[in-house]
């Protein structure tokens, strides 16, 4: 190597690195070491390049695979050097993604809502019950990618401009929004409406209010989740659960329940610390347990285990807010046999 050239190292970080905040860490470890130079998405995972001085290179490899995103999982990360005539880098930036592999990498999971974004919705004027929020932490991925690598120009958020507010969030690094590709709020996202009585209504404050009376009512609606349609009723009403057997022309086969809480999984089913963390998790999973209380016969015919489930979207926190009942019946939106509607 001549005298004057500089090393610069490339990081290939493969596994469940797009999609769960990875580019944000990385540019967040890389401003507190003093390390100048870039990260991108590529088809085959996530691409560092950077001047890192030997040490301070193992420093910088051992942080990542020690701190990243809970919900990422590093399978390799893939070490090589290259020679520049002089240091291109000045600082440490993320930038547009790029495709030079056929490789594919993993595209993360849909993520529950998390606490804090629960809790900005009640707080930050343009998020007041916002029903799609999300943050790099939690929110669709998986259900809204079109094609890699994962930015938000790839996937179906692409239709929704960012709001100045938005952006803002987007591009300020203390922000728990940095890069989260999905922001979005009441004005620059997507938005819930229903049709009833062969009216529109668009303000949701109104349509949870008709959505929860006809939950109460004992009726069956179809609600948009992160990708599919959702048939949902109250668990706790025979009446409601036979009319969505009737609906979906199922005649035995159990189907899923939506609990208010982990209380109330308690209420109606057993479960042991590894059940309860499954549960709990931001996977949100359909976990199968063993039946202590019924709900409405139909829920679970002959059956003496219960699948349960936790509330992943702010909709379902929602109706809980307006309903009395503490489990909803959450099933797909199909008739038996076959796919999952994902238009009306």
């Amino acid at each position: 190597m001549k005298e004057e050239e500089v090393v610069i190292t490339v990081l290939t970080v493969q596994g469940l690195v797009q999609g769960v905040g990875f580019r944000p860490f990385i540019y967040r470890i890389a401003n507190e070491m003093g390390i100048c130079g870039e990260v991108d998405n590529r088809n085959n995972g996530v691409c560092i390049r950077a001047v890192l001085p030997p040490g301070q290179r193992e420093l910088f490899i051992q942080r990542i695979r020690r701190e990243h995103p809970p919900v990422a999982s590093i399978h390799r990360i893939i070490v090589s050097e290259r020679a520049e005539a002089k240091n291109p880098y000045t600082d440490f930036r993320i930038t547009p993604s790029r495709s030079e592999s056929d490789e594919v990498t993993q595209v993360a999971p849909d993520i529950a809502v998390c606490p804090e974004c629960l809790c900005d919705r009640k707080v930050q004027p343009h998020r007041l019950q916002y029903p799609f929020i999300n943050c790099t932490h939690c929110g669709p991925r998986f259900s809204i990618i079109r094609d890699l690598p994962y930015d938000r120009s790839q996937t179906t958020m692409s239709a929704f401009p960012m709001c100045p507010d938005c952006r803002k969030e987007y591009t300020t690094v203390n922000d728990r929004r940095f890069h989260a590709e999905p922001v979005a709020c009441n004005h620059c996202g997507p938005s819930y409406y229903t049709l009833y009585n062969k009216a529109m209504i668009t303000d949701y404050a109104e349509l949870l209010t008709l959505s929860s009376r006809l939950l109460r009512e004992g009726g069956v609606i179809a609600a948009k989740g992160i990708g599919g349609y959702h048939l949902v009723c109250d668990a706790t009403s025979e009446k409601a659960v036979s009319r969505l057997r009737e609906i979906k022309q199922r005649d035995g086969k159990p189907f899923a329940v939506l609990f208010r809480d982990i209380e109330s999984v308690r209420r109606y089913a057993s479960l042991n610390q590894a059940e309860e963390e499954s549960l709990l998790s931001w996977r949100r999973p359909i976990v199968l347990l063993k039946q202590l209380r019924p709900l409405a016969p139909s829920v679970n015919p002959g059956m003496e285990t219960l699948g349960c489930m936790l509330p992943y979207m702010p909709v379902h926190s929602d109706w809980f807010e307006q309903l009395e009942t503490s489990a909803l019946v959450m099933t797909s939106g199909n008739l038996s046999e076959y796919p999952i509607a994902i238009t009306p």
